[in-house]
Formats: C-alpha cells, structure tokens, sequence
C-alpha cells in the first residue's frame, strides 16, 4: 500500500529535515550496536528440525541485509539451519563464525517463498512451520527481521583482519595528517557515503532509484558541524569519486566551507565501508551501503529523506518506518 512521505521539519529554519529521535552520539544504546531488551529478555526455545535457504542477490549491502534478515526469521520461527548460497562479497568481507550459518548451495527440491516487498518488512514470512525446508527469495531489507538478534548480528559481520588493517591504516594516515596540518584536539570523524554509479543507469532511473543532490550533502555537513562543533573531519566515500572531487571543486560557495574533508580512493567497497565504520557519525545518501556504513558506525545518522522517486514501482516498495531507524535523521 502506498505511503505517504513525512513532512520534514524544519532545521535552523533555513534546513529542512525531520528529527526522528535524539539528536547526539549513539553509543552502545543505540539500535545498530546494542542487544535489544527483547533480546536480552527473551525466554530459551528449542530449535526444531528445519531450514530456511537463500540465494544472495546484489551487491554487498543487499547481502548484508539478505543475511542479516534470514538470520533474525530463523530466530524468530526457531528453525535450526540457516543456508546461505553464493555472496563471495559477503564472505571476502567478513569473519562469519556463526555454527547455526551454511554457506553452501541450497537444495532445489526446497520449497519456495517469495515477497515482493523490498524495503518493507513482510509480516508473511514470519509464520512458516519450522520443520520446515524453506528457500526464500526476497530482497528483506529492513531491520525489523534481525531487531531482536543485532548483537549476534554485529558478531557475524566483524571484519576479517586483512580488511580492518586496511582500513585502520588509512584513518591512521589521515590522524597523523590531521595532527601536522591542524590544532584539533577532539577531532569527531564523519562518515559520507556518496552513491552514484549504476543508480544513474537508465533501467534503474526508469525503476525509480534517485542519487542525493550535492546540496543534501553540504547541509548535512552544516548540521554535523552544529551538533560537533569545528573539530570535525569528513571522510568521503563514494563509488564516484572522480565525479565527487569535480562537484566539490566546482562548488564556488565551497571556498566559504572551512570544513576540512578526504577522499577515499581506489579501495575496495569492503575496505571503505570498514573505513566507514570506523568513523564516529554518519551522512548517508541512497542505498543499502550507506545504511550498513551507518549502521555499523552508530552514533548520529543523517539519511538522504528520497531514496526513491515518488510514484515509482521502488517507491511502492519502500516503507519509511520498516527501512530507516526511528533516530536517524531524515533530511531533504
């Protein structure tokens, strides 16, 4: 069913946007780091003898939310296997020390179980027999599949070693600069996520996906600098950077920004999003790696509010509460 967009508040009246929750550092209370009360509360069941199986599709921020989402409606229904077919990606990124975790082909005799429903949560899938051999297609981006098990979550997507060391190299390369070049003391590192690329391609256009203006990003610089204060750095990713370099350069009112910002370059997506996790706050544009970039980061998340085009096949399947965290701050 159709919903309709919040209207955003306004911020420092010249910046729009809607606050949803506290303004501030997210810590280890905050959803993308915490084990929830559920979690913690939740009485022992036993498994049963079942399985439920998915084949990953996309790039690594869709296997991350396939993995992560199977993971929590295995919890949810207490099936005892969890299979996951394919995500090299995936695996080339993380440790995965999970004993209940498969990774190998699904058998094709499985039953199958579709939804449509891509960033939304689909209460269907949470009523299956757990005896059950399942094999789910769907794309289950949302975190209320995996709400009650984010601590083991988080667990299963520790970065391997070599990655981490790539990408605490970098950030030290950049503190070590910082400290030569600079007279900050508490400096407050802030993830940006710039998505482009493929979004722009005509079928994807045609389908409803939107890349975040440049605008968006200078306000949410300005907010981050207001809730921060100066002392703040921005660590700039993007799967364009050679477009994102050009457009800041371009900018002339940029040269009224003291803000100073770097460029990640010619990494690997996994070492950047280990880079982005690293840093202490996070503005997201559009896209699954901007809300995992956020989400392992905690602290203060600012999200691009049109991650689809209004009236689009995407935009239908896109459910705001279902998708974005009720703290995050969605911002025109």
């Amino acid at each position: 069913m159709h919903q309709s967009e919040p209207t955003p508040k306004q911020y420092g009246g010249a910046l729009g946007l809607q606050l949803r929750g506290r303004l501030g550092n997210q810590n280890e209370s905050s959803p993308g780091y915490r084990m929830s009360q559920i979690e913690q509360s939740k009485p022992t069941h036993k498994l049963h003898g079942g399985a439920l199986g998915i084949k990953l599709r996309g790039r690594l921020g869709n296997q991350m939310f396939q993995y992560a989402s199977l993971l929590g409606l295995a919890s949810m229904m207490k099936f005892e296997r969890v299979i996951i077919e394919g995500g090299d990606q995936l695996r080339d990124t993380f440790k995965f020390e999970n004993d209940r975790v498969e990774f190998g082909k699904v058998p094709p005799h499985w039953k199958v179980v579709r939804s449509n429903k891509t960033r939304m949560f689909d209460e269907t899938l949470t009523h299956f027999n757990n005896h059950s051999e399942l094999r789910i297609k769907a794309h289950l981006a949302s975190w209320k599949y995996f709400k009650t098990i984010e601590s083991t979550v988080k667990k299963d997507f520790t970065f391997k070693s070599t990655v981490m060391l790539n990408a605490e190299k970098i950030l030290n390369a950049i503190k070590v600069k910082q400290e030569i070049n600079m007279s900050f003391t508490n400096v407050t590192y802030v993830g940006v996520h710039i998505r482009r690329g493929d979004f722009l391609s005509p079928v994807l256009v045609q389908r409803g996906f939107m890349v975040a203006p440049l605008e968006y990003v200078f306000k949410a610089m300005d907010i981050m600098r207001i809730i921060y204060g100066p002392d703040i750095i921005f660590i700039i990713c993007s799967n364009d950077i050679p477009w994102v370099k050009k457009a800041f350069s371009d900018q002339g009112h940029i040269s009224s920004y003291s803000y100073p910002y770097v460029f990640m370059e010619n990494n690997p997506p996994n070492v950047d999003l280990a880079v982005l996790s690293l840093c202490n706050q996070t503005i997201a544009t559009t896209g699954t790696f901007s809300w995992w970039a956020a989400w392992l980061a905690g602290g203060t998340t600012i999200f691009y509010k049109h991650q689809a085009r209004q009236g689009s096949v995407t935009r239908q399947n896109l459910n705001y509460d279902d998708f974005f965290y009720p703290h995050w701050i969605l911002l025109e």
